[in-house]
């Protein structure tokens, strides 16, 4: 610990100078030593400070990491989107609007790209849409081909809900459909078949292959 009674002293003792010297050195000898005197104790409870932080500043450093995945060749020049809308318009230029989680280039300048759980909405005449999504697609720039894939589920305004595996969505054409097994139920009653065609702008779903429907007594009634 710091002695200030013996700093003062040791001052003191060291102003006590031969009287030989002039005034003027004796007042800049006086001037140091006060300034010295305050000083030094601040520059002591610096560094006892100093001493005290440094250990847990180097705990700090210690578990302080970063992780960082080196990209892969041919990563930075792919375009790719986070947390996006897209847009895409048919040949009536009706612009159907999409979000994805994430948008991925195939390759670098490619007008292929790779979508992770696309939702789209398509809409239709008379205030009637169609909601699909599904857990990942394709989209085509060059012919504007949406492909769906892996539990595609299509939800119908006037109330069904469709599911398959796999669905295609024509925008030069204003048409979808697919080839996998088709699941439907609604307000009528529920629907199998081995495909689909979904004609935008007639406003018509077409079940094919093979079809099995049941009908509700009530919507019957009705």
């Amino acid at each position: 610990m710091l002695d200030l009674k013996n700093l003062d002293n040791y001052f003191n003792a060291t102003s006590e100078q031969p009287s030989g010297k002039n005034k003027q050195e004796l007042n800049q000898h006086s001037r140091f030593v006060k300034t010295a005197k305050v000083a030094l104790p601040s520059l002591a409870a610096v560094l006892i400070a100093v001493l005290l932080v440094f250990p847990s500043l180097k705990k700090d450093t210690r578990d302080f990491s970063l992780d960082i995945t080196r990209p892969k060749r041919g990563e930075l020049e792919k375009l790719h989107v986070e947390n996006t809308t897209f847009y895409i318009t048919d040949k009536d230029n009706k612009v159907n609007n999409f979000v994805a989680q994430n948008i991925d280039e195939t390759a670098p300048g490619s007008k292929l790209v790779k979508l992770t759980k696309p939702e789209g909405l398509l809409p239709m005449d008379d205030n009637r849409w169609v909601n699909v999504k599904s857990p990942q697609g394709m989209f085509n720039q060059t012919n504007n081909l949406l492909e769906l894939q892996q539990s595609v589920e299509m939800f119908y305004s006037e109330g069904m809900t469709i599911t398959t595996e796999q669905a295609f969505f024509d925008f030069n054409a204003s048409k979808g459909y697919g080839k996998s097994p088709v699941k439907g139920d609604g307000f009528m009653g529920s629907i199998n078949s081995q495909g689909f065609e979904f004609l935008a702008k007639e406003h018509i779903l077409i079940f094919t292959g093979h079809t099995n429907i049941t009908i509700k007594e009530e919507s019957l009634k009705k």
